[in-house]
Formats: C-alpha cells, sequence, structure tokens
C-alpha cells in the first residue's frame, strides 16, 4: 500500500491522490483508527474536513490521524473486497462509530395520511419506503420535479391546502383528508395513491420519455435556454430510473465465480492470494413497506455488487 504521513487535520493535497477506486485506511502510530473504499479519496478527505468543526467524533479522528494508507484498484469490487478483509481482521477503533451512510435518507410514500411524500433518516414508521438515497438535495429535486409534473403533493408546511393549490400547482388532494370532503375521500386518494405508485415506483413510467419529448420541442424551437434548464431535470429523472433499477433487485442479487461469492446482494466470501475469506451477511427481516428499502449498513456494498454483477453480464 501506498503511504503517506498528512500530518494533523489531513494536511494533503487532494489532487495528489488517485481519482480511481482505492480501499484506504487512516492510522496513528501502531492504531488502526478507520477504513473505507472509494473512487474519490480526495472528496472523501475533503469531507472528514468539512465535518470536523460540527462533529467530534470527526473531528478527534482527523486531530490522530497521522498517516493515511491507500491502495488503487481497478475495479470496485476489488477495493470493496481489501476494505472487508481488512475490516475483518484489525477492527478499526472507529470503524463502527463513524458512518459514511450517515444522511443517507429515505423517500416514504403514504396516500392516506399528510404530506403524502416525506423524506425519512429511517424505515420505523409505516409509510412506504424507498432507497435509500445517498443525496437529500438530489431526493428534495426529484419530489419537486414528479410533483411540477403530475400535480403531486409536495407539501412544504405543516398545514394545508396551502399556497400551492391556490396557485394551481397542486390539485389539492390534502382536501380530501378534511370532513367536510368525506363522502369523495376514497376516490380522491384511491387515485392519489395510483398516481404515486405510477410516478415513484415504477422505473419505465414514460416519464422520462415525456420530459425528452418537451425538450426537443424547445430545442427545435431555439428555445435553448429551457432545453438546457430540462437537460439537468433528464438527468435527474434517468439516476433515479436507475436507482430504482438498483433497489428493486438488490436483496436477491447472487452471484460465483473462482474469485467472489455474492449471496443477498452481499460479498459472502473471496479469494485474495489464495485465501478464502468469509464475511457475515446482513439479512434483516423486512416488512412488507420496505421491499424496496435496504439497510443503510450495506446500500453501498450492495451497489457495488449490483455494478459488478451487471457488468460481468454485458463482458
Amino acid at each position: 500500500m501506498i503511504s503517506l504521513n498528512i500530518g494533523n487535520n489531513f494536511e494533503i493535497k487532494p489532487d495528489a491522490l488517485p481519482k480511481s477506486w482505492v480501499f484506504y485506511t487512516l492510522e496513528a502510530e501502531g492504531d488502526h483508527l478507520y477504513a473505507g473504499y472509494t473512487a474519490r479519496l480526495g472528496a472523501k478527505l475533503n469531507g472528514f474536513q468539512q465535518r470536523m468543526e460540527d462533529d467530534p467524533l470527526i473531528r478527534e479522528l482527523c486531530q490522530r490521524a497521522h498517516i493515511l494508507r491507500y491502495q488503487p484498484y481497478p475495479q470496485a469490487i476489488q477495493a470493496l473486497a481489501a476494505f472487508k478483509v481488512f475490516v475483518h481482521q484489525h477492527s478499526p477503533e472507529y470503524q463502527s462509530r463513524i458512518h459514511p451512510f450517515a444522511g443517507y435518507v429515505y423517500l416514504a410514500l403514504d396516500a392516506a395520511r399528510f404530506p403524502f411524500i416525506t423524506i425519512q433518516e429511517n424505515t420505523n414508521d409505516d409509510w412506504q419506503y424507498l432507497g435509500p438515497f445517498r443525496s437529500r438535495f438530489m431526493l428534495v429535486d426529484l419530489i419537486d420535479s414528479l410533483s411540477r409534473i403530475l400535480k403531486l403533493p409536495y407539501c412544504e408546511t405543516g398545514s394545508y391546502p396551502c399556497d400551492k393549490f391556490d396557485r394551481g400547482a397542486c390539485r389539492g388532494w390534502c382536501l380530501a383528508l378534511g370532513p367536510a370532503k368525506e363522502s369523495k375521500l376514497e376516490h380522491d386518494l384511491q387515485k392519489l395513491e395510483a398516481l404515486l405508485k405510477e410516478a415513484f415506483l415504477h422505473p419505465n413510467n414514460g416519464i422520462l420519455d415525456l420530459v425528452q419529448k418537451e425538450r426537443d420541442n424547445y430545442f427545435d424551437n431555439l428555445d435553448f435556454a429551457k432545453a438546457d434548464l430540462l437537460d439537468d431535470e433528464l438527468d435527474l429523472l434517468a439516476k433515479y430510473r436507475d436507482w430504482l433499477n438498483f433497489l428493486y433487485v438488490a436483496k436477491n442479487l447472487s452471484f460465483s465465480n473462482e474469485q467472489y461469492e455474492i449471496e443477498a446482494g452481499q460479498l459472502r466470501s473471496v479469494l485474495i492470494d489464495g485465501y478464502t475469506h468469509y464475511f457475515n451477511l446482513d439479512q434483516p427481516v423486512y416488512r412488507e413497506n420496505e421491499s424496496l428499502a435496504l439497510p443503510l449498513a450495506t446500500v453501498d456494498e450492495m451497489k457495488t455488487i449490483y455494478d459488478y454483477i451487471r457488468e460481468q453480464s454485458h463482458a
């Protein structure tokens, strides 16, 4: 492994670090503090630095970690395997205390409960959960986009109806929750439930194609500014579609070859330098409303596995 003395508080230029997949460790003299794997080591270290002021645990790690070691790999799964072997053998001091998934969030849906669409940090309630997603901001933008296209609820206040209904930006689904609308409640909320499923649960729902057509019309009419704005929206919708496809299959992924054994979307074993390393699997009991929800602690590993299997199928 490549070893660098980073002094106090990560005194190293991120540009000097590789921009490929790496397994890395942060160490003090004789102590393994933390390990990870990433394709953006410089950004990862910058993230630690930015969190130092607000997170005492991160600050403590940064102050103690004087040595950075890393090993580049051609594939993410190789870096993942090296990481899992290292953690299993050395149990770094901060590994179970600092979580790379801090900040990940779930999309939560319920057509019979205000605010109908929300963002949650766990799956402890009774919403229909999807995720987790690595970026809260990406999820906010997605909800805003689909709500604008389909006039779905995007309730940003604790009371209803809000000004979005007055402006015609929402169909006023919340009105069906009021006593005065009791006779209309079942019909309205059944329709909302169907729309939510179509918009958020179906990868090939046609929304991406609809926006692409709108974008092409703007471009053909030389309205390039509006076309450019829709390019960002198309990118967002495409990323969501890809992630949703991943969520549908992640829990059931299995694969094996001479080097890797994959079960339940996780690495069961790996052969490195003639020795086979075995790992425990995280297999929680999922509730019905968690059919598209993955554990926070394993979602990154499962995405790495998903990408690897997909690459193998196209090789």
